[in-house]
C-alpha cells in the first residue's frame, strides 16, 4: 500500500526522467516540495506532460 501512494505521489517526477524532461531535475525537487499539495502537485503533472519551449 505505501509503494502505491509512494507512486501516485512520484507520479510528475516519474513521467519528467520517463520522457526526459529537459526539466526533469526541478520538476522532482517542486514534487518533494509542494507534491503534498493538491495545487503543487497538479502544477508538477502539468509541467511534466508539457513540452518545453524550445529556446
Amino acid at each position: 500500500m505505501g509503494l502505491l501512494i509512494a507512486a501516485v505521489y512520484f507520479l510528475p517526477s516519474l513521467l519528467a526522467w520517463r520522457r526526459q524532461h529537459r526539466w526533469r531535475d526541478k520538476i522532482l525537487l517542486a514534487n518533494l516540495l509542494t507534491g503534498w499539495t493538491v495545487i503543487g502537485w497538479a502544477i508538477c503533472l502539468g509541467l511534466a506532460l508539457s513540452r518545453p519551449r524550445l529556446s
